[in-house]
Order: structure tokens, then sequence, then C-alpha cells
């Protein structure tokens, strides 16, 4: 009994020893904090605890008093190397309520030398390995999070209530082997996996890591230099394991992942079956090298069910030069290879609402993919009822147009205003006037036309015919003719140019 009572009393003792040290450092470092920035004062004194537990003042003062203050590149040591208040990647704060909304968590390892060039993932980087505190739930109204070389997750990050955003910048395999059992990150809509510095392992626990998450996640990003056993463990979860967000899921980003056609084809055919909602899939800088295997399959199987693709990013890939060149050469003079060009026509053509392929403002699409591009950001998706979405057995009206005549002029007016958008508009330190004048630039009428020719004008040389028509969603009526109108057709005329005008480019 004496002897517990003695353990005791030393665990006391070192806690409170524990605490003491704690509370000298964050009383030291305490002026760091701006008044100006953080406003709430418990919540910078909060903060300060955190970056205690996570280690960075620690390091920050031990460095400060080595060689006199002067770090390894001969400059004088600062806290803002260590945490940066001005830097929007480190903190971002509620200026209303000076609490914080966004935190980025890493330790910077300022003795680490890079002694060797191989590739065995043998060191860790410029970075050292963090766990999360569970001081962390103080932050109710943190909204995004980037943990890098997360060794340990808590379970009290499972209480902020408006955590939305969650980066994990990885270079081991701790973090998805240590979470805690029952954690739930409910609110969250986008997580990114970052393993940009080495190679990530996850060693078949990426299934358990993204159960985590639930009906609410949007968005899932996979980003740079996975190792190829990584990437067949990501494409075999997203097919097989079943995960919370399968109806909620809009977009999944693998870059720079050594993706091939292969695994391409496996993404626009089973996994995005798996995710009806999906509707951007971002592949840039990967290995796919052809797309002949993915036109062939869709001649074979022209049905494609649950068909909501509107992006699908495929620059910096060895088969961007078929499909784009750089703005500062001639599209025309670049070797194109007939066969390739045809099946991404065939894949365009197939998932009609895809619109853009991931090309900037300065780059220019090559003729018949840009034709394709067009007229599927016109809105042809939307005034076809196709074979894979059709309920009806009646085959005659099939490619008749489904909108009410009435909105043609907003048809056609949105269909000119949306035809900047098959390219992608960086701000790359522009302001809003000159990236809105460059928007105005790449307007194009060809979508517009291909509507009028293939839509509009059918429709209205029928109607000088005397017949009509009738479809899915509304009554086709005269639109000249005041005779046998009622409620009905101008309530479904009044709901129909409402959706139109509600309508938005998904990004």
């Amino acid at each position: 009994m004496n002897m517990n009572m003695n353990m005791n009393m030393n665990e006391a003792e070192a806690e409170a020893d524990t605490d003491a040290e704690q509370c000298r450092i964050v009383a030291k470092c305490m002026h760091h904090v701006p008044d100006n920035i953080i406003m709430n004062i418990k919540e910078g004194y909060n903060l300060m605890n955190l970056l205690y537990k996570v280690g960075i003042l620690s390091d920050y003062l031990a460095d400060l008093d080595n060689n006199n203050g002067i770090d390894g590149y001969g400059e004088k040591v600062e806290f803002k190397n260590y945490f940066d208040f001005n830097n929007e990647h480190y903190i971002k704060i509620n200026p209303k309520t000076g609490r914080i909304t966004s935190l980025r968590l890493c330790r910077y390892d300022n003795s680490y030398e890079d002694a060797d060039d191989d590739n065995d993932n043998d060191n860790t980087g410029i970075y050292m390995p963090i766990d999360v505190p569970p001081i962390i739930d103080q932050f109710q109204s943190l909204e995004s999070i980037y943990l890098k070389d997360c060794r340990l997750i808590t379970m009290e990050l499972g209480n902020l209530p408006v955590l939305k955003t969650i980066n994990v910048g990885v270079s081991t395999s701790n973090m998805f082997e240590n979470f805690p059992e029952g954690l739930q990150l409910s609110s969250v809509k986008e997580v990114v996996i970052d393993s940009s510095c080495s190679g990530t392992k996850f060693n078949s626990n990426l299934s358990s890591f993204l159960k985590i998450f639930s009906n609410t996640l949007e968005e899932l990003t996979f980003y740079s230099n996975m190792t190829r056993e990584d990437t067949d463990e990501i494409l075999h979860v997203l097919q097989n394991d079943d995960l919370c967000f399968g109806h909620s899921l809009t977009t999944i980003k693998m870059k720079c992942c050594y993706l091939n056609e292969d695994d391409l084809e496996r993404l626009i055919f089973e996994i995005r079956e798996r995710f009806p909602n999906l509707h951007t899939l971002d592949i840039s800088g990967n290995s796919v090298t052809s797309l002949c295997g993915i036109g062939d399959r869709i001649k074979q199987a022209p049905l494609i069910p649950g068909n909501k693709l509107c992006n699908l990013n495929l620059n910096s890939s060895p088969i961007w030069e078929q499909i784009c060149a750089d703005g500062n050469y001639d599209t025309l003079n670049v070797t194109k290879d007939p066969k390739e060009i045809a099946a991404l026509v065939t894949l365009l053509d197939k998932f009609d609402g895809i619109s853009n392929l991931g090309a900037c403002w300065f780059q220019k699409y090559e003729p018949k993919i840009e034709y394709a591009l067009r007229i599927n950001i016109a809105g042809r998706k939307e005034l076809m009822r196709g074979k894979s979405s059709r309920m009806s057995n009646n085959t005659d009206d099939e490619d008749e147009p489904i909108m009410n005549r009435a909105l043609w002029p907003l048809i056609l007016e949105r269909a000119y205003n949306n035809s900047s958008e098959i390219y992608i508009y960086n701000r790359d330190g522009r302001d809003d006037v000159s990236i809105s004048e460059e928007a105005e630039s790449k307007k194009c009428a060809t979508g517009l036309f291909h509507l009028v020719h293939h839509f509009y004008a059918p429709v209205m040389t029928e109607d000088r015919g005397g017949r009509s028509s009738s479809t899915t969603t509304t009554n086709i009526t005269n639109y000249n003719s005041g005779e046998g109108s009622n409620n009905n057709n101008n309530n479904n005329n009044n709901n129909t140019r409402n959706e139109w005008k509600g309508k938005r480019k998904r990004k």
C-alpha cells in the first residue's frame, strides 16, 4: 500500500512539474500573439498551449538559446519561422468573433540534412512528427485543419462541430494505424491526403481511416508521390468497400498518383457507378497515355447509368498532348493521333455532361475536342432524353428535346454565357477584372448554334406543320399562341424557368 501511495505521489509531482514547465514556456511566448489578430484572449491562450503540446514552442526556445539565436543558415531565429500569425497558410481568424477558423500544425526540423539521393523513405524530411492533443476541442469555430506528419489523432477532434476540411500531410503509415476506435468526423466535407514530401504507406489501413467520415463528405483528394501499392489500395477501397459517403461524394481527385489508362477506365466505369452524385474526376499529373480502351468499351456497352460527370481533368498526363497544346504553340502543328481524338470525342459524346478537361485559359483544345466540349456546356445533356436515363419504352420520341419552347431565349442566352467555362481561369496574381476579361474573350456561339440546329429548329418546323408533342417534364405548347393555355402550363413554365436560372457550373 505504501508503495502504491509513493508511486501516486511521484506521478502527481511529475505532472505538477510538467504543468509548471508548460505554464512557464507559454507565458514566455505569449507576447508573440498579436492583439490585432487574435482579439479573443482565451483563444490566444488556448492556441499557445496547443503549440506547446505539439512541441512548436519548445523547438523555438531551444533554437533561440542555441548558438546565440542564429540558425543553421546564419539567420536570426524568429518565431514566425515556427508559427506565422500573419500567414493565412498557418492561421485564419474570424474578424468579427476573434475565433480561429483555420489552423496548420507542423514542426520543422531545422537540423535536417538530406544526406542521400535515394528513394528509400528512410527519413521523414524537414518535418518532425506531431500528435494532436485533446485541447484541440477548445477551438469550437475551427472549420479547417492541416496536420503535417501527424502520428496520432485524438478522439477530441470529433468534438469540433463545424470542422469542414481536414488536410493530412503524411510521410509514414503511423496516422492510419493509430486513431481512436469509434472516432467519427461527421461534419467534414473535404479530406485531402498529401504525400508530396515522401511516399505514403497505407499498409491496408486506408479503409478503416475513411470510415471515420460520414455521409457529409463531398470531396476526397489524394495528392502526389503515392506509391503504386498505395494507388492500388485507394482504387480497391473506392470500388469495393462499404463507405458512408457513397451518395454524398461529388469529387474524387487523384493527382500525381501514377495512374494509367486501365486505372482511368476503372474510375470512369466501376468506381463512378458506386458514387451516383460524382461530378468531378481530377486525375491530372498521371501516366495516362491512351483513351482508345475507354472508347472501345463505350462502343461495346453504350448504356451508361448514373452519368453525372461534368469535369474530367486530364492535364499534365501523356495523353494531354493529344488534347491540348500550350498556349505558346499552335495546337494544329502538334502531331495528333486520330484514333485518340476519336476515342475522346466518343467519350464526350456518351458522357455528354463533361464540359471541362482541365485546360487553362492560355491553352487551346484540339478543334474536334473543343467542339464536343462546347456543345456539352451549351446544355445538350439537359435537352435530350438519352437511352441511359429514359424510363419509357417508347422509342418514337427518344431524341425529342425535353424543354418547353417558351424557355428557348433563356436557354440560348445561358448557352452563350457559359461557353467560356470549358477553360479554367486561375488567378495567378491577376485581379478580378483581368480574369473577367479573359473569360469574356473565350465565349463562343458554337454550342448555341448546335442547339438551334439540332433542337430548336426541328421543334419550330414541327409547329408550323400543326403538330404538337409532349415530354416527361413539361408540355410543349405554342409559344406565340394564347389559345389552349392554362394555369398548369403557366406554373410549369415558371418552375422550369426558375430551374434553369438556378443552375450553376460545378467546379
